[in-house]
């Protein structure tokens, strides 16, 4: 048997794609990038399509199975219909909101079939190729991609396809991702009606696969609940564990976030001030909120002080202590070299000063930024104790005691800054809050025998994992949204002169409740647009755990390659 060419070998509304995929970028309810932190995700949109374009052949080409032209044929029309029904509906109305311009008007003709589609016809069969690309590029679209108009019609085409070049009835296309990372491809392949097959090296990507390539579609609903109950309880058990670390001002406001500064001693002659390393001044940067800090130089006592400036003018804030790596003291001008502050805080000779707070009030509508008080110095004191107290006892095992890698050309710069190992680059309250969650997560699994209990044990692992990317005292403070920016910004670990403290349960950026409800979405996305399991395995990607004699000539991408290799 001659193949075919497959649609991507033909052609591909690339631009159409790459618009939806652009798009997909700023989409967080519900996508699979809310689970956990991943480099170099590869879009949804662009996996989807490829892969509907890999498997399904090119009705126009001469060695295309006419029965999958018929079938084509037959599916479009009907999918066209749905588009274009005699009355109106909900669905009606969502597919031709979410239908490109090109896409409608050839359903209108499809769906009145006039003239009649006639999948023998050469003519008509190049007319079938574009309306098999008009329907890859409109399910691209993140809008559709849990509509049961695209799902069933794409999965009938992805059948009628593998039936028509070979494959056994009843059974399924194999896509195969041996470097499944984020698992879009897999999710993808089992969204259009294929089987998955996905493995990694990496162990994180491998969970994160079986999250949403396993445990989402075969518990469901029930998952879901499971989420929902044990997540409740996290948040409840860990707030009362560590609400003494967090507590409120006297006139009952809570405290949303923390801002810390290193600091060093100012080496000019005579001076040893203590310098707070700040990038900047500015603490909200907002059209309709503009604070910032002013530096009051304390020479008596050779301090810096600080004054908060509600409605702050630009020309009004001055520049911040720290410029390039080297310090400037407000007190005496004189600037310590990069290298020197390196060697300071290397040799661990200096603190970190809490010096502002954002809270929210109550009966007030704005938060507000506030100096700590000595409520607040306290708590700080009582974690610092309850840490040591923990750090003695089998509980310190979970916080984490890798040393930082020293090679020279490692992304992150930590160790010449003191940091020597992992946990090092956490706060006492940071490794209190992610011990404290650590544990309650995995007593859940503990708590009873249901296979769907386990897997939601794992699922808010995943989550509390997450949340660790924003209690870290390498994470930035975002002026633009006054909250804070977690750690992973960029693929480096670069280390931070000044950093924020988020409260884990007052509504913050980052924090359990939001983890919660992104875990949530997910499932629902997920549960509602596939309905098989895919295989997921750790493995090299030259070691693979299928069957010998498992024919992948008919699997997407190969027949190109082993015509390649001969």
């Amino acid at each position: 048997m001659n193949l075919p060419k497959r649609l991507i070998e033909v052609d591909l509304p690339i631009a159409r794609i790459s618009a939806h995929a652009r798009r997909e970028k700023s989409i967080r309810h519900g996508h699979i990038s809310t689970l956990h932190i991943w480099w170099a995700r590869r879009p949804l949109a662009a996996c989807r399509a490829v892969i509907c374009a890999a498997l399904w052949p090119d009705p126009a080409d001469e060695n295309c199975p006419q029965v999958f032209r018929d079938a084509a044929a037959k599916h479009l029309v009907a999918f066209a219909k749905r588009v274009n029904p005699i009355g109106i509906n909900d669905e009606k109305r969502h597919l031709q909101d979410h239908a490109s311009p090109e896409s409608l008007a050839r359903w209108e003709v499809f769906a009145k079939n006039k003239p009649s589609l006639d999948p023998t016809d050469s003519a008509h069969q190049n007319v079938l190729r574009f309306a098999l690309l008009d329907f890859i590029a409109d399910f691209a679209n993140w809008d559709n991609s849990t509509v049961p108009a695209y799902l069933e019609t794409s999965r009938a085409l992805t059948q009628a396809a593998h039936e028509a070049l070979g494959g056994e009835p009843g059974t399924r296309p194999l896509v195969v991702d041996p470097f499944a990372g984020g698992g879009s491809i897999p999710l993808e392949a089992l969204r259009v009606g294929a089987d998955a097959f996905a493995s990694d090296l990496n162990p994180v990507a491998v969970l994160l696969n079986k999250v949403v390539l396993e445990y989402i579609p075969k518990y469901g609903q029930k998952l879901a609940d499971e989420v929902r109950k044990w997540g409740a309880w996290i948040k409840e058990q860990a707030e009362k564990e560590l609400a003494e670390f967090y507590p409120k001002d006297p006139d009952g406001a809570t405290p949303i976030a923390y801002l810390w500064a290193r600091t060093i001693r100012c080496e000019g002659a005579g001076c040893g001030a203590e310098v707070p390393l700040m990038r900047s001044l500015w603490l909200a940067k907002k059209a309709n909120e503009s604070v910032a800090l002013r530096i009051v130089p304390n020479l008596q006592e050779k301090r810096v002080d600080l004054e908060i400036v509600n409605d702050a003018k630009a020309k009004e804030v001055g520049e911040g202590t720290v410029k390039r790596g080297s310090a400037t003291c407000p007190c005496c001008g004189f600037t310590t070299p990069v290298k020197n502050v390196r060697e300071q805080l290397a040799k661990l000779e200096h603190r970190d000063r809490l010096f502002a707070k954002l809270v929210s009030p109550p009966m007030r509508p704005k938060t507000e930024f506030r100096f700590p008080t000595a409520t607040d110095f306290s708590a700080l004191e009582r974690a610092k104790t309850k840490l040591h107290q923990l750090m003695s006892s089998e509980d310190s095992r979970l916080i984490p005691s890798e040393l930082v890698s020293r090679k020279p050309h490692s992304v992150n710069r930590l160790p010449m800054y003191g940091i020597e190992k992992w946990g090092d680059a956490f706060g006492p309250r940071q490794q209190l809050a992610m011990v404290a969650y650590t544990k309650l997560a995995s007593s859940i699994s503990n708590a009873d025998n249901d296979p769907s209990t386990q897997a939601a044990s794992i699922l808010l692992g995943t989550t509390i994992s997450k949340m660790s990317d924003y209690m870290s005292t390498l994470c930035i403070w975002r002026t633009a949204r006054s909250c804070v920016a977690h750690t992973f910004g960029r693929q480096a670990l670069p280390f931070t002169w000044d950093y924020g403290e988020m409260n884990p349960f007052a509504g913050s950026a980052g924090d359990l409740a939001e983890g919660l409800e992104y875990l949530q979405l997910l499932i629902e996305h997920v549960a509602g647009s596939i309905n098989e399991l895919a295989q997921v395995h750790q493995s090299d990607s030259t070691i693979q755990y299928l069957p010998d004699g498992c024919d992948l000539s008919r699997a997407p991408f190969t027949r190109r390659f082993a015509a390649r290799l001969g």
